[in-house]
Parts: C-alpha cells; sequence; structure tokens
C-alpha cells in the first residue's frame, strides 16, 4: 500500500508499532463516542490493528495513520474499511465486523471511508484534507466504484466533513444500532445532489 501525501499531511499503512498512537486515540470518550460509543482496550486495539494490517496485505485498502509533516507527529486515522450491511425493515443497517451480523441473514459489504482524530487536533482542518485525499486515492487510483461513510446523526463534525468533501447524502441507515447517515462519494456527481434535511 502506498502512501498519500497532501499539503499538511502524510497518510502512511498501519504498522505494528503504531499501536502506542491507538492506545492513545481510543481512550478518548469524546473521540470514540461516535465510532463504538466507549473506549478501546489495549487488547482490542491489538486486534483492531491486526485487522488493518490483515486488510493492507490482502486487499490493499485500510485505515491509514494521519502524520503532520510539521513536526512528524501522527494526528489520526483515515481511510477505507470494510463495512457489512443487511437491510432490516428497508433501512440499511451496518456493522464493522461480518461476526456481528445475524447469522443467515443476505448481506453486502462496501467501502466505508472513515476518519477520527486526537481532539486536541479538531477544528484544524485534517480530518477534511485527509478524507479528500483518500476518496481521491479510492476512486481515481484503486478505482473502487464508490466509497460510503456511514456517520451518526449526532455527529455535526463528520458530517461537515462528509459533506465538504462532496459526498451525497443517500438517506437515513443504522451503525450499530444508532441512527445515522450513509454518505456516498462517486465521481459523477457534486456536492449540490445532497438532499435535504
Amino acid at each position: 500500500m502506498t502512501t498519500v501525501e497532501t499539503d499538511r499531511l502524510i497518510l502512511r499503512p498501519f504498522m505494528t508499532q503504531d499501536i502506542v498512537f491507538l492506545d492513545e486515540l481510543h481512550s478518548d470518550e469524546m473521540v470514540m463516542r461516535y465510532i463504538l460509543g466507549r473506549t478501546r482496550s489495549h487488547d482490542e486495539n491489538i486486534a483492531y490493528l491486526n485487522r488493518l494490517i490483515e486488510w493492507q496485505a490482502d486487499h490493499g485498502i485500510g485505515q491509514r495513520l494521519v502524520i503532520r509533516k510539521e513536526d512528524n507527529r501522527p494526528v489520526g486515522r483515515c481511510g477505507m474499511s470494510f463495512f457489512y450491511g443487511i437491510a432490516e425493515d428497508g433501512i440499511p443497517t451496518y456493522h464493522i465486523d461480518e461476526k456481528m451480523l445475524p447469522s443467515g441473514a443476505e448481506s453486502f459489504r462496501m467501502f466505508e471511508l472513515g476518519y477520527t482524530f486526537l481532539r486536541q487536533e479538531w477544528g484544524k482542518g485534517y480530518a477534511s484534507e485527509a478524507a479528500a485525499a483518500m476518496r481521491d486515492y479510492g476512486l481515481n487510483i484503486q478505482k473502487l466504484p464508490e466509497i460510503h461513510s456511514v456517520i451518526m446523526q449526532q455527529n455535526a463534525g463528520s458530517v461537515a466533513v462528509a459533506e465538504k468533501i462532496g459526498a451525497k447524502r443517500l438517506g437515513e441507515c443504522r451503525l450499530l444500532g444508532n441512527p445515522s447517515w450513509d454518505y456516498l462519494s462517486q465521481l459523477s456527481f457534486d456536492k449540490s445532489d445532497n438532499i435535504e434535511e
């Protein structure tokens, strides 16, 4: 997997030594409230990191460590993950792990663009900069047909990022049982296509 660069950021594949940063990032309740609704333990972070490294090796996708060029400091993570979905009562329901799907349910897999940053780095435009770079890399270099961003409706910051980078809001869905929005990035539309709330 190649490294992606922006004006201010380096987005590189995760390596085993990045567990220290993931422990820091995932220990903040404010950072994690719209991801799992709780912090991740060290053992959970190890499992998460191993999954990222496996996806990188097997599929060429995955979250990347986001490093600020100015001081070479990790500030977040951003990139593609697999999300697994089923239709429940006509509303798409997504899970971050295929094992969380109901047994025997007809499911589908999609590419999901996510971004998570240290709280002290919020409001600096890093999420939009990194997400736009990974969207462009996914669509233009990896030739992915489409990229989703599934965002809990209460997560105004991530909604703003998705809309800033031109993702189209498809409608409501559920993420881990929570009311969420499904945003879509493709090469064939622009941000003026967003539906009204």
